[in-house]
Order: C-alpha cells, then sequence, then structure tokens
C-alpha cells in the first residue's frame, strides 16, 4: 500500500464506462423517471443527495437502475433519477425551494454553470437555493500554515485530496461560487453557518458528517 496516498478514490475506466452507458440508457428509455412533478406543497428539491433522505422532499440524483441479484448496487433509489449534466425535467418557476450538498464539485465548470442556471430557472421567485462544497479556503489556509489539519500530514496532499480525489472536477471557495451564482441571476447570495444559518430554515439540511471543511452558501431568486 502506498504509504502516502493511502485513501484514494480513483475513477477507473471501467467505472466512467458503466457510467456513462447507464446515463444513456437512461435518458433514452428512463425519461419519465427524469420529471419533476409538483406532487407536493411545499415542493423542495434535494439536488444530489446521496443518502441524505428527509420526509417531504422530492430527491434528485443519478439513475438507479437495480440490480437485486448483485447486492453491490443495492441502494435506496432517489424520486428522480437524470444525469445533472443535462437540463432538468422541471417547469420553469416550480421550485419552493432547493438544497444541495457536495454536488457541485463533481461537475466540470461548464456543467456546474448548466446546473446552477437550471436551478434558478426551476425555482420559484423569491425562493432560495442553499448548497454546500467542500471548501478550498480550508485548504489554501493549511498549505499556509494558517490552520492545521489533522488528516493531513503533508500541504499538497491536501491540495491533492480536494481537486483531484473522491471524483472531483471542479473546486470552490466563497469568491467564486458567489461570483457564479451572481452571473446567473441569484441576488442575497451569502455564507451561512453549516447546519444554522440561513433565511429558509426548511433547508437546513446538513449532515453532520460533512461539517468539517464545508462551505455553506444560500442565494435567492428576484
Amino acid at each position: 500500500m502506498n504509504p502516502i496516498f493511502s485513501n484514494i478514490e480513483e475513477t477507473k475506466f471501467s467505472t466512467q464506462l458503466i457510467f456513462e452507458i447507464t446515463s444513456w440508457f437512461g435518458r433514452h428509455f428512463l425519461k419519465g423517471r427524469s420529471k419533476i412533478k409538483p406532487t407536493s406543497s411545499p415542493l423542495l428539491l434535494d439536488i444530489g443527495v446521496g443518502e441524505n433522505f428527509t420526509n417531504g422532499w422530492i430527491h434528485v440524483d443519478f439513475y438507479n437502475i437495480r440490480l437485486k441479484f448483485w447486492k453491490k448496487y443495492e441502494r435506496l433509489s432517489p424520486d428522480i433519477q437524470t444525469d445533472l449534466r443535462y437540463p432538468l425535467n422541471c417547469q420553469s418557476n416550480a421550485v419552493d425551494g432547493v438544497y444541495s450538498s457536495h454536488t457541485l464539485e463533481h461537475l466540470d465548470p461548464n456543467d456546474a454553470f448548466q446546473l446552477l442556471s437550471e436551478i434558478f430557472r426551476i425555482l420559484k421567485p423569491k425562493c432560495w437555493l442553499r448548497i454546500n462544497v467542500p471548501d478550498l479556503q480550508r485548504a489554501i489556509d493549511f498549505y499556509n500554515n494558517k490552520i492545521s489539519i489533522p488528516e493531513y500530514t503533508y500541504k499538497a496532499e491536501a491540495i491533492w485530496d480536494l481537486t483531484q480525489n473522491w471524483g472531483h472536477r471542479s473546486v470552490w471557495d466563497e469568491e467564486l461560487l458567489s461570483k457564479v451564482l451572481e452571473i446567473v441571476g441569484f441576488i442575497n447570495i451569502q455564507k451561512v453557518e453549516f447546519g444554522k444559518g440561513g433565511t429558509d430554515k426548511r433547508l437546513i439540511k446538513e449532515e453532520p458528517v460533512r461539517k468539517i471543511g464545508t462551505l455553506v452558501i444560500e442565494a435567492q431568486k428576484p
């Protein structure tokens, strides 16, 4: 085992190939799974839900083509299954609130911009987005000896882990994320406290395990 990089989550070619095949199959043959309908009031979306399922929410994530005979792939199914690199199958001005946790960094910058634009489109006027990502500033502060992060021994290790590990394809700090949200059209953009702060309290949905190193931003559609 590599004594330094022992916590590597490599994206293997076979894994990426399966991902792309699943996306193609889902987009062409499972279109019904991607349609976001106003079935509840308020309509609250968790985009990139992972396993953070909450009663009363509509959970959006990648296609889950169940292989019941293969235990490795059994997991909870999101309500809405889609590929977030593509437009959301939802009418404009239909959603009362959006939460997204540790999802944006898994998209290339252009795809991330498109997703934020889509969230803006589907939100109702005056409604809020609450989004959180790994905070690049924390890794930079560690590199510059401003803070200590016990899980890292080497400075460059922290940068590498954030920028290249876990399938990350983009990095974010408060400055960049706030600017992109502004360009998309959001207003009242601000950093808020993890698990507590924020204007729309319904959108506080952070998982405690994510607390360290997470940047939380809220933004409102005019």
